[in-house]
């Protein structure tokens, strides 16, 4: 084939789709390659019974009002059209032990949030409110950084922003210590460690109370028709853009000579030339499957090598012939430990043996309640394996150890949130790693990308992600994986600074 296109984006995730989106809005000609026969990647739902339920999301950070957030601003820029439902709850935590265990929901709102911790840890006010101003100067760091596509001057970033930068080699639990935070109010702080891929002793407290801030500040959305009202949304805009989107299209080779990208073959033969390459396929399957071992850079190899795999995860969804009321499900977004050390908590996880008590639930009906039919509700229960906690399951066994997870968490769900669903559950689905692994092709059934220990967290990749990322000219990776961390609002976030590298590299010829 002749070459026909500027750009070829490999994946239809949500990196790749706000990647192909933003170069066909530049102008350029973009080809998009996915796998399957829907866009999306873990972005969906599926349907059982009457019930559809979403596959993974639980809410969208770095949103707010139109033209605010950084994610916001992109998914507007891009003339999406999404009906967006703004939260008024933080989150709902609940931590089961014995002698220091707690209930708690937090509200939106930093002032609001240092009032309920007050409430439930007297005491704690002024080492909260002292938090809240340093996350606020954290935030305004991220938007300068941001304003310079994350390339700023070093020196007026060493003179203007130096505590942001001192304060990025801590990490969050140790900052939080230092603060004075009263155990209680750290440990209930500390709620969200598992939006993450690391527990709070390992990951920069920069990032971790930056996340916080986002959501307390611009308040979580999720789209009213489900995370594939945002996939649709998004590829919509790709082809009025003028980009053409191919489905049932697996790429198996990445074209690599002499460290320079050349094109793609794909499962039936065919080869696309194309000098622009861009994967929301991770690098470590990328250069371990799709690429000749002979053209994988060396630097890239180490650095695929030196990179630990995210979380896994154990997904649970139950359709329930009562209502969330009727049930007496309390918020939309429910963290549940055994306790609430979160190293604990991320040792824990890393075998099924020892992972028991530790999930977070949602309850989709509390921010949408008609999101299932009248008088009836979902709960989607997502338990997280920091390492390949799958490796030993056999054909023989898989069910059996599926059903004893199942019956597992339910048992404890009603133990700690004081709710009987046993007897209402309608529908139930459930995807383990191996669904995962099969599904969106990541090894042991990663979701969560790359883990982000504070060598390799947001602030080392953004402020490396255009030059020394990975080395290949022409090929650029995009997604959870990415210079952005995991998670949808970094996915999109991800797409679209790939889609400007790429731009500058086409407009500089490298």
């Amino acid at each position: 084939m002749k070459k026909e296109y500027d750009v070829i984006v490999v994946g239809a995730g949500n990196g790749g789709l706000a990647a192909a989106a933003w170069m066909a809005k530049e102008g350029k000609r973009v080809l998009l390659l996915e796998k399957h026969n829907i866009p999306g990647g873990c972005a969906g739902s599926i349907v059982r019974g009457r019930f559809e339920f979403e596959l993974t999301l639980h809410e969208l950070c770095q949103m707010g009002p139109k033209g605010t957030g950084e994610v916001r601003k992109l998914l507007d820029e891009l003339g999406t059209d999404v009906e967006w439902v703004a939260m008024d709850e933080a989150f709902h935590t609940i931590n089961t032990h014995p002698t220091h265990g707690f209930d708690v929901e937090m509200p939106i709102g930093s002032k609001a949030f240092v009032d309920e911790m007050e409430k439930e840890v007297p005491g704690s006010r002024p080492a909260m409110e002292n938090l809240m101003e340093l996350n606020r100067m954290i935030a305004d760091a991220i938007e300068w950084l941001a304003s310079y596509q994350n390339d700023p001057p070093k020196a007026q970033m060493l003179v203007k922003w130096s505590d942001f930068m001192k304060m990025a080699a801590v990490p969050a639990d140790e900052m939080l210590k230092k603060l004075g935070l009263p155990d209680k109010a750290r440990e209930i702080y500390e709620s969200y460690w598992d939006y993450l891929s690391v527990d709070c002793t390992r990951v920069s407290f920069v990032v971790y109370s930056f996340m916080v801030y986002t959501y307390l500040t611009r308040k979580p959305y999720i789209a009213r028709k489900r995370s594939f009202e945002i996939v649709l949304a998004l590829e919509q805009r790709i082809r009025d853009f003028g980009g053409e989107i191919r489905y049932n299209t697996k790429v198996k080779r990445i074209d690599i000579k002499n460290n320079q990208a050349k094109g793609v073959e794909l499962t039936d033969g065919t080869y696309i030339p194309c000098d622009r390459i861009i994967s929301n396929i991770m690098p470590t399957v990328a250069f371990g499957k799709m690429i000749d071992p002979k053209e994988v850079p060396v630097r890239d190899r180490k650095l695929c090598n030196a990179r630990t795999l995210g979380p896994s995860g154990f997904v649970i969804y139950l359709g329930l012939d009562a209502s969330a009321d009727e049930l007496g499900i309390r918020g939309y977004d429910t963290f549940v430990r055994e306790t609430a050390d979160t190293h604990i908590l991320f040792e824990k996880c890393k075998t099924r043996a020892s992972h028991r008590k530790i999930f977070n639930y949602s309850c989709l009906n509390r921010a949408i309640s008609d999101a299932s039919p009248e008088g009836t509700c979902m709960i989607m229960f997502l338990l997280l394996y920091t390492e390949d906690a799958f490796a030993d399951v056999t054909e023989e066994n898989y069910f059996r150890i599926k059903d004893q997870i199942v019956e597992e968490t339910i048992d404890y769900f009603e133990e700690a949130a004081k709710v009987r669903i046993r007897d209402h559950i309608e529908e139930l689905v459930t995807a383990s790693p191996v669904t995962l692994a099969r599904y969106i092709g990541t090894p042991q059934g990663n979701c969560y990308g790359y883990a982000v220990p504070m060598w390799d967290g947001m602030l080392p990749r953004t402020m490396s992600g255009e030059k020394e990322d990975y080395t290949v000219k022409g090929l650029r990776f995009c997604g959870g994986h990415g210079t952005q961390m995991d998670g949808y609002s970094q996915a999109y976030l991800s797409g679209r600074e790939v889609a400007r590298y790429t731009l500058k590299d086409m407009k500089e010829g490298r």
